[in-house]
């Protein structure tokens, strides 16, 4: 088959294309920086297109699939999330209909679309949207631009839960707090629902070959949820280190992630530690029901939460990032 692949040099867009060229598709892949290539192994059977979403190449004409991966997970300012989420997608879809191109469209969006859970049960996909944040609002608002073309061109969207693996950057400090012996944790608890990137990359594969029909959603996630202490200690079992909980309340973190943002604006960097993560943060349960995805299309994760976090803590290992 041949697919497009947008996100290609991140995490989860290098991850998708190295298992799509293992079994031999042709991939295109659209990139921004042709030197952030670093994780994508060269093959014939993959073709750069250099661009972005508002300033698209040439698309694939015989393209049968389009992995809609490229999104902004943090930001300098809220407006930004919109830009990229919602008109990167907007831009793309219109790109594909002026060609006259009917692809498979294949959206990763994210749990934050949805809503929170208020006590702990499972959110279904077709429980009303209340996005608790500006990143979440625009991937909302990006999941309806996918959906006004549903009777145009199939479509699909993925709602993924927390992504971790080989290569995540979002957990990173995290571990690395804990690999010095701190596990920094809140005086409410939160629960979250993940999914290992593997699992993920399954799911998309699936979507691009199962009869699906158009417009449907699809939770993403492993069904057991976990805490953010129990991430921390699972962590610190793997690296063998006993640690020391530290516990901040909620309106701390929120002080501190209003100073993050001033600085990460003066600095030009984007952090992980922002006004809209805090008040996704704020809501405690971000739980997904994943029987959707495995009544409609037999798909569940393989991966168990402890192994998946030990080959992603040996990865970080053995790349020297921890």
């Amino acid at each position: 088959m041949i697919f497009l692949v947008t996100g290609a040099t991140g995490f989860i867009g290098s991850r998708l294309i190295e298992k799509l060229l293992t079994q031999g598709h042709r991939v295109y892949a659209l990139v921004r920086n042709p030197a952030r290539l670093s994780w994508l192994k060269q093959s014939q059977n993959l073709a750069l297109l250099k661009g972005d979403l508002f300033t698209l190449p040439d698309l694939p004409a015989g393209c049968q699939a389009v992995f809609h991966l490229a999104g902004l997970t943090k930001a300098l300012r809220p407006v930004d999330y919109y830009t990229v989420n919602q008109g990167g997608t907007a831009s793309l879809l219109e790109k594909l209909e002026k060609k006259g191109l009917t692809p498979r469209f294949i959206h990763l969006s994210s749990l934050a679309a949805g809503r929170p859970s208020p006590d702990g049960t499972p959110v279904r996909e077709d429980e009303p949207p209340c996005p608790a944040s500006p990143y979440g609002h625009s991937k909302l608002l990006a999941e309806e631009e996918v959906l006004k073309r549903k009777d145009k061109m199939p479509v699909v969207i993925l709602r993924a839960a927390a992504i971790y693996g080989p290569g995540d950057r979002d957990f990173l400090q995290f571990f690395r707090t804990v690999k010095k012996g701190w596990l920094l944790t809140f005086t409410r608890e939160l629960v979250m629902s993940l999914c290992f990137v593997d699992d993920l990359v399954r799911a998309l594969e699936l979507c691009a070959a199962a009869p699906i029909k158009s417009g449907e959603i699809y939770n993403v996630a492993d069904p057991v949820p976990r805490t953010w202490e129990e991430i921390g200690l699972e962590a610190a079992r793997i690296f063998g280190r006993k640690v020391r909980p530290v516990r901040f309340p909620l309106w701390l973190v929120k002080g501190a992630s209003g100073v993050s943002e001033v600085f990460s604006r003066i600095s030009g960097r984007p952090t992980a530690l922002n006004l809209s993560k805090c008040r996704d943060m704020e809501k405690l349960f971000w739980v997904a029901d994943t029987s959707k995805i495995k009544r409609d299309l037999g798909f569940e994760t393989a991966w168990v939460f402890p192994q998946a976090m030990k080959v992603t803590l040996n990865w970080y290992l053995e790349n020297h990032w921890l």
